[in-house]
């Protein structure tokens, strides 16, 4: 299709056909901002308050009418959006009135011709009710004349067809939508709420099909519902600020696996009090299993993120969105990070005091409470767990573990060095330019000297243990080591002991691992968010 230019305050619009969503919570003003549009455009709007019952049957008049009943509640609608639209009949009987016409005027050209009468594939009515079908298979429309009706296909063959004001809310909304999209005579569809009285992923994949089938407009949506804005691809997303003013935001550059996880759940806008991102894959590695446990109620929604980047990322975005009520949290690795990197963390999102969320569960206290559940005696485990991770971490392990602090390192200084200023717009400069930064970093020096400080630091934390270590060390190979003097074959049987005892829905009064839950609970409130939302 062409490119339609949509004038929206606040934004600046080039013309585009990608769809525009302008995204905002309740009162802030975007029904305002939806009736400034439609002055400023050739809009076909499509209010949040609509009446979509139908009567038993629909008024015959002539198209002419029946336009301008439809232009009169959009007019209603400019004045007054807070009174529900009641176009709905007047739509469905011009779709049915055009659909009769067609084939009257088909049948008389095949007599003219005295040639074969070729079906009618293309209309606007038989192209709802093809949608129809592929949104409500197990539904048939009945809508060729006036009085429709919809038949169960899912049922007894013997059950009698239902008037159209009998069917759900859903579906009485898609038939409005679809008879509204189909019959609008703007080049730009503006829709107040589209997700309204539809299930998210009816909602989604209705106007999936509704941009498909009018391809010659551009539609612009405002909601209030984040999930519905990540579900259009390519999307321009605007903040409504005000009536008078949107902010164009890249709701986009948000980790779209986190986004569609977290907005599209259904119990999020209901429960969720706090939004908790963490480093790992859903359904995969220990982060996600223990998150899930330690986080096992209503109050807080833990989704894994990925990577450090994809958390900060979430978090920043999130709470740039601002639309979300919920608190906004995140929770990274140490992992080998320079203290620069982690400094520099976004306001929102904690840093691990130790290396890995593994390494939490090698915290003395956590292990205190696993030797007096097991029957073990807490100094000869710790002593134990000591002795053999500074016989673990020697030779090629401990340089393993220098070299990976060391190449963290000079990843920041690499960062540094190929800051943006130094790019200009002739390219021999721009190589001359960086050429003398990276002189100037003298690697090879700079890399000698950060061997023997990272060498001593990580001798220093295995001497000391404790803290200081959990903080240099890998999490998963101490967590390896503790499993094993603990008696376990492997580290899952551990941390399946561990998720079990966090688990407060599946232990009875009197099982042991009660009072192990009540001591890991306090050991791990240390390092992690607390189970419950704190009340304000």
């Amino acid at each position: 299709m062409p490119p339609i230019k949509v004038t929206i305050p606040g934004f600046v619009d080039y013309d585009n056909e990608a769809p525009i969503v302008i995204l905002g919570p309740n009162g802030s003003g975007k029904t305002r901002l939806a009736q400034k549009i439609a002055q400023s455009n050739q809009v076909s709007a499509i209010g949040a308050q609509r009446r979509t019952w139908v009567q038993d049957s629909l008024p015959v008049q002539e198209e002419g009418v029946l336009r301008g009943h439809v232009a009169n509640q959009l007019n209603s609608w400019r004045q007054n959006a807070w009174r529900a639209t009641e176009e709905i009949d007047f739509v469905l009987s011009r779709l049915i009135q055009e659909h009769t016409d067609l084939l009257t005027k088909r049948n008389e050209e095949a007599i003219a011709s005295n040639s074969r009468l070729e079906p009618l594939k293309d209309a606007k009515l038989i192209l709802l009710q093809e949608l129809w079908n592929r949104l409500f298979p197990g539904r048939k429309l009945e809508i060729g004349g006036f009085f429709p009706k919809v038949k169960r296909l899912d049922g007894a063959e013997s059950a009698p067809s239902y008037n159209l004001r009998q069917m759900s809310d859903g579906e009485r909304t898609a038939l409005y939508m679809a008879a509204r999209v189909l019959t609008a005579e703007q080049p730009v569809i503006l829709v107040d709420e589209p997700e309204l009285h539809m299930h998210s992923r009816l909602a989604v994949q209705f106007w999936d099909e509704a941009q498909r089938l009018r391809q010659d407009c551009r539609f612009v949506y405002i909601t209030h519902d984040l999930a519905f804005t990540l579900s259009r691809r390519g999307a321009r997303v605007l903040i409504a600020k005000t009536d008078q003013q949107t902010e164009n935001i890249l709701v986009h550059g948000l980790p779209s696996s986190v986004a569609a996880e977290v907005l599209g759940a259904a119990t999020l806008p209901f429960h969720a009090k706090r939004i908790f991102f963490f480093e790992g894959e859903k359904g995969k590695g220990f982060a996600s299993e223990f998150f899930a446990a330690w986080f096992d109620g209503n109050e807080t929604f833990a989704v894994p993120a990925g990577d450090r980047n994809a958390v900060c990322s979430a978090v920043s975005g999130l709470k740039t969105v601002g639309i979300v009520a919920a608190d906004i949290i995140g929770l990274v690795d140490r992992d080998y990070y320079s203290d620069d990197v982690l400094n520099a963390t976004p306001a929102g999102v904690n840093v691990l005091p130790v290396h890995e969320i593994e390494s939490v569960l090698c915290d003395s206290k956590v292990i205190d409470a696993l030797a007096a559940h097991l029957g073990k005696t807490s100094n000869d485990v710790q002593s134990q767990f000591l002795d053999r991770v500074q016989k673990a971490f020697n030779g090629q392990t401990l340089n393993n573990v220098v070299a990976c602090r060391v190449r963290a390192r000079i990843g920041d200084l690499m960062n540094r060095a190929f800051d943006a200023a130094q790019i200009v717009s002739d390219s021999g400069e721009t190589a001359t330019n960086h050429g003398k930064t990276l002189a100037g970093l003298d690697l090879p020096a700079k890399t000698l000297e950060m061997f023997r400080e990272e060498n001593q630091r990580v001798v220093d934390a295995l001497s000391a243990g404790g803290a200081n270590m959990l903080a240099i060390l890998p999490g998963k190979h101490l967590l390896s080591i503790l499993a094993n003097v603990l008696g376990f074959g492997n580290t899952s049987k551990l941390t399946s002991l561990l998720i079990t005892s966090l688990n407060r829905r599946g232990l009875k009064a009197g099982d042991p691992l009660l009072l192990l839950r009540l001591k890991l609970e306090a050991a791990l409130a240390a390092y992690l968010p607390s189970r419950r939302v704190q009340a304000t």
